[in-house]
């Protein structure tokens, strides 16, 4: 068989054959000239700045403090400083300086931005619920199975939340000193708030809870079947990706993030690299606190927390699943001062029924959870789910419909309240988990 000819690739004149060298010699010196020539410019117009009357005063009072001495002796071997040093040693500890406060500015000001969203932000209102007729059973009734997985512990619950009042100031005052110790990174204990160890470990518990359990959906067609028609086994082999096709979407806070990754771990090492996580800001917490805003900026990807990317066996799993098991088409940045809650359980809603799953699986929060099953379970309902939060990396399963809209009104939007799951946790209540 004849050798493929392969076209040359066209290298400028010299740089082929034996011209080669010099004409990288030629580049080599070119570069070289412009580097002395920007060189000799600058110490030309340092020296000039030096000599000048007002700076030149100023150069020798500095040059005869003794701190100064004391600087000249340690990195010159002399007391005496020229002008012209002293000068370039001051425009470079400028330049550092400079530097370091670029590479905490944005974070600075994203944290009196977080402190004007506490006193301004209207994010409370909701969807108001109804009691109009609903037949589920309607002709062009839409259905989509929904889980809801709540984060784990996060420092913020450790910090502010859990234990003794009288406790409490001391683990502020330690995560006050970690806090501190973040400036320089994007991280925080207190700004998207990532999961606390006992949150971590409580992730572990949900993963090992949902590696345990039997095969479900043994029957063709049962992954199809709504919540209410299904058992527990039947859904989590849906969550693992044992049947059926679902999708997994988080809140776009780290905590949410994490308590997916950790706990569907399994599923994610087994599937397809375009099996993602899709991050929604539509799913972003409600409130004010600055716990509920994230760090991560519009379209780009979240940075794993520290804690996470030193975990024993799963670090390195961690990095890699914020780095490539993450979609962000649907992160567009912080909810703002005007949103309110009631436009993201909105986007959601219409996200969620233009999906061709036959799950989503959504992990968030405990406030926007709620406030969902109030917007869409019956006003007069009175379900466990309406009052009280999931706990943490609890795991509910429910069948949300969409009827059809008719005569010009809008469609109605409902979740069957028999068709509500807890596969695992349950709802708190006084501190207790209960089951509805």
């Amino acid at each position: 068989m004849e050798a493929e000819l392969v076209a040359e690739p066209a290298f400028p004149d010299g740089v082929n054959g034996t011209g080669g060298p010099a004409y990288l010699e030629q580049l080599m010196s070119a570069s070289r000239l412009g580097l002395d020539t920007a060189w000799i410019w600058m110490e030309e117009s340092l020296r000039a700045a030096a000599t000048h009357p007002s700076v030149d005063r100023v150069l020798k009072e500095a040059a005869a403090s003794p701190s100064v001495k004391a600087f000249g002796m340690m990195v010159l071997g002399r007391e005496e400083w020229l002008p012209l040093e002293l000068l370039m040693v001051i425009l470079a500890l400028l330049v550092i300086v400079y530097s370091i406060l670029i590479s905490f500015i944005a974070k600075a000001r994203f944290a009196l931005w977080a402190l004007f969203y506490f006193f301004l932000s209207a994010d409370k209102k909701t969807t108001k619920p109804t009691d109009a007729p609903f037949d589920f059973k309607a002709p062009g009734c839409k259905r989509v199975k929904i889980v809801f997985i709540r984060h784990g512990e996060s420092e913020w619950n450790y910090i502010f939340n859990k234990g003794p009042v009288l406790v409490r100031p001391f683990r502020l005052a330690v995560a006050l000193v970690k806090e501190a110790l973040m400036f320089f990174r994007q991280d925080s204990l207190f700004i998207d708030s990532p999961l606390s160890s006992t949150g971590i470990q409580q992730a572990w518990d949900l993963l090992t809870f949902l590696a345990s359990q039997p095969s479900g959906c043994l029957e063709d067609g049962d992954h199809l079947r709504p919540i209410e028609q299904l058992e527990d086994a039947d859904i989590v082999s849906i969550i693992r990706h044992d049947a059926g096709n679902s999708i997994m979407a988080s809140s776009i806070l780290r905590r949410a993030i994490s308590t997916g990754l950790i706990s569907l771990s399994p599923r994610i090492l087994k599937t397809t690299p375009d099996d993602k996580m899709v991050l929604m800001t539509s799913l972003q917490e409600m409130g004010r606190n600055i716990d509920t805003l994230t760090l991560t900026p519009k379209g780009k990807l979240p940075v794993v927390p520290a804690v996470e990317a030193g975990l024993r066996h799963m670090g390195d799993v961690m990095v890699d699943f914020y780095r490539t098991r993450l979609d962000i088409a649907n992160h567009t940045g912080n909810k703002s001062l005007k949103q309110k809650t009631i436009q993201r359980q909105e986007e959601f809603v219409r996200w969620a029924f233009k999906q061709k799953a036959d799950c989503l699986i959504v992990c968030g929060h405990s406030g926007w959870f709620r406030d969902f099953f109030k917007s869409y379970l019956p006003k007069a309902s009175v379900h466990v789910a309406k009052k009280s939060k999931i706990v943490n990396c609890g795991v509910i399963a429910f069948d949300f419909y969409k009827s059809e809209a008719r005569g010009g009104s809008l469609p109605v939007l409902r979740i069957s309240e028999k068709s509500i799951r807890e596969v695992y946790g349950g709802f708190e209540l006084k501190g207790k988990s209960k089951k509805s």
